[in-house]
């Protein structure tokens, strides 16, 4: 697993700031967007909090650099987790990404159809948050722009 450090977060294209085999992290600079790929399953529930936590990290961050920073999750790849997973991503980071300031969350869409089908009937709970859904990262970078 490899983390960067809090060097200042200025790129012209999306900058890594974590990566592993489940997950992605990086910074678009031109949305500003925190973007995070995931990839099939987490190795454990630890390792799902791990990587959520370390995305929590990288959006306070984003926020003392950027006026507004946005957060794009692809989920395109990804596989479904457990009920515990997504207990802890509703209880913890839901509200730690509304502390951090986020405001507009674009979402791409699963391709499996299962998958798409579960995550339709799960919507995060969040006044603060505005989530809109997509089939591709052009379509939501172009949204987040617009924000």
């Amino acid at each position: 697993m490899k983390t960067l450090t809090q060097e200042p977060l200025i790129a012209e294209t999306p900058r890594l700031l974590y990566k592993d085999t489940y997950a992605n992290v990086s910074l678009i600079e031109s949305v500003p967007c925190i973007r995070i790929r995931l990839n099939g399953v987490p190795q454990s529930s630890e390792h799902y909090q791990f990587v959520h936590n370390k995305l929590v990290e990288f959006l306070y961050i984003g926020k003392q650099n950027y006026f507004k920073i946005h957060l794009l999750t692809d989920i395109s790849k990804a596989s479904l987790v457990l009920d515990e997973d997504m207990n802890f991503y509703n209880e913890n980071i839901i509200p730690a990404i509304e502390n951090a300031g986020i405001r507009n969350h674009a979402m791409i869409l699963p391709e499996n159809f299962f998958v798409r089908m579960v995550v339709n009937q799960f919507s995060p709970p969040s006044k603060k948050i505005h989530v809109e859904y997509f089939n591709s990262v052009k379509a939501a970078n172009r949204w987040l722009r617009s924000q």
